[in-house]
């Protein structure tokens, strides 16, 4: 039976309230709320999914409709989020109002808006009793915000029959860009890797009434200078060559927003030193927060690095994943930006990096090829990429409903399937 519209619409924005209205605050997490709600709903509609736990409460979802011999095409989206001030939102971070035509709350945006898209998707395919030409996976994973080693990674590394896919469609990409006159539709294929290290200092301790200037303290300060003054050599890859022409921007002149897209960066997140108020401490640390272009590796990083900093400071890697890159030239991405471009007339769909990281350099590991694609229109006033982490998040109704509808068109077609064969 073909699903009305109309009605599909109203559940998506409801589905979508339900799953803000759900804290999956990551820490802790708690994403077992999130999969048991996403679990009973595709359960309703005949459809069975697997649930797995590397840690109690930590769960990951992952659901299959069978289709044809082609490649699966898989739907991913992460369920925790980021902590939140509560004391600084305007609206219950967990209340999901919906108010001003945008639905607040944290992880409007990043991102259970298209959590509720690939849910949607999954209950109007099978109540319309369809066969796609492909399997269609549905994941939501936890602990994408902390790294995923509780998700993705975990999913990838011990139950990769699961998450196998020819074809991944995961977030940030498809949103509005505003640049000068034009609007743009940026669809992720690239995103850079991340080296997350802790940089330690010694120096011998003493009494905080003689002071001193070769503290631990104090070196550790010099060199927190030195690696925000310092940029990472500067290499454009072919990916941001080709955005930037398309752009018209001039890669010497770039806006601060295409920076971290043309090196190596490095950003000091967390301090830590002393254990009493007037004990000059021995040693003191930085966390920094690394992130690697497309072709580099930890090792090539950790020389750059090296070059700034020296070689006395120890370096101890915490965590690490490496870039991921995939073709702007397939169908599916021709079919993506053609969507995009025929819902916005005038704008123009273009191949995007994410400075950040996604799930999507796991899946990758697979063979999959990979894209940010998580369409919504954006107003030139509303401050979409601060509200990623931000306060106040919130995603506007009539945007979200008008990348339903090219989300919807997109999968469907990749799958074989007419929207009318769907929707009514």
């Amino acid at each position: 039976m073909r699903t009305s519209w109309d009605s599909f619409q109203r559940e998506a924005i409801e589905k979508l309230r339900a799953l803000i209205r759900i804290d999956t605050t990551n820490p802790p997490g708690n994403e077992r709320r999130a999969t048991d709600f996403i679990a009973a709903a595709l359960g309703a509609e005949g459809i069975d999914s697997v649930v797995l736990e590397k840690e109690p409460g930590r769960a990951n979802l992952v659901a299959r409709i069978r289709g044809g011999a082609l490649e699966p095409l898989m739907l991913s989206s992460h369920t925790d989020v980021v902590p939140v001030e509560r004391d600084r939102w305007t609206r219950a971070p967990f209340g999901a109002d919906l108010a001003e035509g945008f639905v607040w709350g944290r992880g409007a945006v990043d991102m259970k808006a298209k959590c509720a898209m690939d849910l949607g998707l999954a209950l109007a395919i099978r109540r319309a009793g369809m066969t796609p030409d492909r399997d269609l996976i549905i994941a939501a994973v936890a602990d994408e915000e902390a790294g995923s080693e509780l998700g993705a990674k975990f999913l990838v590394a011990s139950h990769p029959d699961l998450v196998r896919a020819g074809w991944v469609l995961n977030e940030a990409g498809g949103f509005t860009l505003y640049l000068g006159t034009r609007r743009y539709y940026p669809i992720q294929v690239a995103e850079k890797g991340f080296v997350t290290l802790r940089m330690t200092v010694s120096a011998p301790p003493g009494h905080g009434s003689i002071p001193r200037s070769d503290t631990a303290i104090a070196w550790l300060a010099d060199l927190i200078v030195r690696i925000v003054r310092t940029p990472m050599r500067h290499k454009l890859t072919p990916l941001m060559r080709r955005t930037l022409a398309d752009l018209g921007v001039d890669p010497a002149n770039a806006p601060p927003l295409f920076r971290a897209m043309m090196a190596n960066t490095v950003s000091p997140t967390m301090l830590r030193a002393g254990y009493k108020d007037n004990v000059i401490p021995g040693e003191a640390s930085v966390v920094l927060d690394g992130r690697t272009l497309p072709g580099e590796t930890v090792q090539s990083f950790m020389r750059e690095l090296r070059d700034i900093v020296g070689p006395e400071p120890a370096l101890e890697i915490i965590k690490s994943a490496p870039p991921a890159e995939a073709s702007a030239d397939s169908p599916l991405f021709r079919m993506i930006a053609d969507h995009l471009e025929q819902a916005d007339r005038g704008a123009k769909a273009i191949a995007w990096m994410l400075p950040g990281a996604t799930d999507s350099k796991f899946y990758a590991q697979l063979g999959a090829t990979c894209y940010g694609f998580a369409p919504v229109r954006i107003g030139p006033r509303t401050p979409f990429g601060s509200l990623y982490h931000g306060n106040d998040e919130r995603i506007p109704v009539d945007g979200f409903l008008w990348g339903l509808r090219v989300y919807s068109e997109v999968v469907l077609e990749f799958l074989g399937l007419k929207f009318t064969d769907v929707f009514a």
